[in-house]
């Protein structure tokens, strides 16, 4: 199974956001993640990328 830790990117660096996410989906300048739990997480931003290798996703902070 592969799981993913997603991070947020700033200018300022990159901070670790959540663990162990299985869904990702882009909404109306938002992304929402849900852990394996079922536990969903909103970002404001976008996704910059996805390395489904290292399992990382990184969200460009929106404001």
């Amino acid at each position: 199974m592969c799981l993913s830790t997603v991070y947020e990117v700033s200018p300022e660096g990159r901070d670790k956001v959540c663990e162990y996410v299985s869904t990702v989906r882009a909404e109306d300048g938002k992304v929402v993640l849900v852990d394996i739990m079922g536990v969903e997480t909103v970002l404001r931003g976008s996704i910059r990328s996805l390395d489904l290798v290292n399992n990382e996703i990184l969200i460009e902070k929106g404001a």
